[in-house]
């Protein structure tokens, strides 16, 4: 990982509460599917927690475990949304999706590997910022455009 990257991580630990904030332009306006996102956003602020404590360790193989679970079944339910909705990107989403959950599985053994759960946890904020904040508010933002939206 890029030193300057993992110093301000590190700097981050330090001064902050919290690794990613909620705000309200999160929402994509499905309930269910926020209701996960934020649960994401939750499991990535307790991975960070652990590390401010010196527990980053000893919590990163269920952290790791948890994502991955948790993933697999946020997926299956907003692609299973999106083709309901006729969401035309659907297959490209689906794509991504396939792309997220393999990168999941080998930054997770990596860091294992490495005892460096900074590797995770820098992750994890790298695929909310893109997939989270960018792709799937590619969906929120046709799905308020769509008649009936």
């Amino acid at each position: 990982m890029d030193d300057a990257i993992m110093n301000k991580t590190q700097h981050l630990l330090i001064t902050h509460p919290v690794f990613i904030v909620w705000k309200p332009e999160y929402n994509l306006g499905v309930p269910v599917i926020d209701e996960q996102h934020r649960g994401i956003v939750s499991t990535i602020n307790s991975l960070y927690y652990a590390l401010q404590h010196k527990m980053g360790d000893h919590l990163l193989n269920p952290v790791i475990g948890m994502v991955e679970e948790y993933t697999r079944l946020h997926f299956e339910i907003e692609e299973g949304f999106q083709k309901e909705c006729g969401f035309p990107a659907a297959g490209r989403h689906h794509e991504w999706h396939l792309e997220l959950m393999d990168k999941l599985s080998k930054v997770g053994r990596k860091s294992q590997w490495e005892h460096d759960p900074l590797v995770f946890l820098n992750f994890l904020k790298e695929w909310w910022i893109v997939h989270i904040c960018e792709q799937d508010k590619l969906f929120g933002d046709w799905l308020h455009k769509a008649p009936g939206g």
